[in-house]
């Protein structure tokens, strides 16, 4: 016979088994029974395995990967975009608010996301450079269709799952180093959008379904209105000429080096970008007392024209919103720092977005960001600071 001590004994290690085996059935992956139509995107680093086996310390390996990661990663998070996975050669993040197709501005994130990631190769390069690293090759794909969403217990992050995250990894494999491709669900959601003008879509044949009897279509992406001009030929773009991005670098660098004087420019030039005509009045006559001489423009195409028309050393500061259409402030940022490297640029912006833009933009810091609503004290102080320093 068993005392009742024993017995005790026996029923606690029972009980204790049951949550053990309770704890082992709980599963990794639990989905939520939801799907979802999102704009799923895929950056992955090419040719990496050539790359680091040439970089022998591990410190800077670790330094390569980050400065990549970390960059693409603030740049989606800028664009609205939820970053679901990685590597430390690719990123897998989606844009939440595409769920609903008829949001047509949220549509324009995806394709805006992708080309300031592509526009960003610069800036990255100039990153890299200056810790001796080689310059990074990646390839954005990004397509739009059902996922269903799941959540893991080891992760704070949803995950997504169904063929149409496969489908985005694949095809990224067909888009160019540094170029950015989609897929035709995607194609033909922006097709009936009122921006799909403003940029060029090339058909490049399609991706191989092994399951189906015909190819997936898919289309490279580019911005139609690349206003980026060469300086030394201003009737041909950057992308006609036939030089690397560190060759192109180096001709700037020549041109800034022995800029031709202009004896007419005695006040400092400032340019104020900003597509909201209010906010642009309200920093004119916060400058009206100042002698400076100020160029405003609503339309970043514009501003980036009037810009390449001048010396390279013609304006003193550049004044710019972050979020704009057709060519936002970190895309403009990238463009203009192409052609001339050491114009001061001031960032001012309802976003709460100075941690992301110091990160990615070399040479950025908390003083190079104004928030708005834009105190007049402020505003002149930081322009004043920029222009006497």
């Amino acid at each position: 016979m068993y005392s009742k001590k024993h017995i005790g004994h026996v029923i606690v290690a029972i009980c204790s088994l049951d949550v053990i085996l309770v704890e082992r059935e709980e599963e990794e992956i639990s989905f939520s029974g939801k799907s979802q139509n999102y704009c799923v995107c895929f950056v992955s680093m090419v040719e990496t395995k050539e790359i680091t086996f040439e970089i022998k310390d591990a410190g800077k390996i670790r330094r390569y990967y980050s400065i990549f990661i970390n960059t693409m990663a603030a740049i989606a998070r800028n664009f609205g975009a939820k970053i679901i996975k990685n590597t430390n050669t690719s990123l897998l993040y989606y844009f939440p608010k595409t769920s609903n197709s008829a949001n047509k501005s949220a549509l324009r994130d995806v394709v805006e996301c992708g080309i300031t990631m592509i526009a960003a190769s610069d800036v990255i390069n100039e990153k890299l450079r200056e810790e001796e690293l080689p310059p990074p090759y990646y390839r954005i794909s990004a397509d739009y269709g059902r996922v269903e969403i799941a959540k893991s217990i080891t992760s704070y992050t949803d995950d997504l799952f169904g063929s149409t995250v496969n489908l985005c990894a694949k095809i990224n494999s067909m888009a160019k180093p540094n170029g950015m491709v989609i897929g035709d669900a995607l194609y033909q959601v922006i097709k009936k959008s009122y921006f799909y003008d403003h940029y060029h879509f090339q058909g490049l044949g399609g991706y191989p379904i092994i399951d189906l009897k015909y190819k997936y279509p898919i289309y490279s992406v580019e911005n139609k209105n690349m206003d980026i001009i060469n300086p030394l030929n201003s009737n041909k773009q950057v992308s006609e000429l036939e030089v690397t991005p560190m060759q192109h670098h180096l001709i700037t660098k020549r041109i800034i080096k022995s800029p031709v004087l202009d004896e007419q420019q005695q006040k400092p030039n400032i340019m104020i970008v900003d597509d909201e005509s209010d906010a642009l009045l309200t920093y004119e006559t916060f400058l009206a007392s100042e002698s400076y001489n100020v160029d405003a423009f609503t339309d970043p195409q514009e501003a980036l024209k009037c810009f390449a028309t001048k010396k390279p050393s013609y304006y003193d500061l550049i004044v710019m919103d972050i979020r704009m259409p057709r060519l936002n402030g970190l895309q403009l940022y990238n463009r203009l720092k192409a052609m001339n490297i050491p114009v001061k640029i001031l960032f001012v912006s309802a976003l709460d977005a100075s941690g992301e833009l110091i990160s990615i933009l070399p040479g950025v810091s908390h003083n190079d960001i104004i928030r708005k609503p834009v105190d007049e004290e402020h505003f002149v102080s930081a322009i004043r600071r920029v222009l006497g320093s």
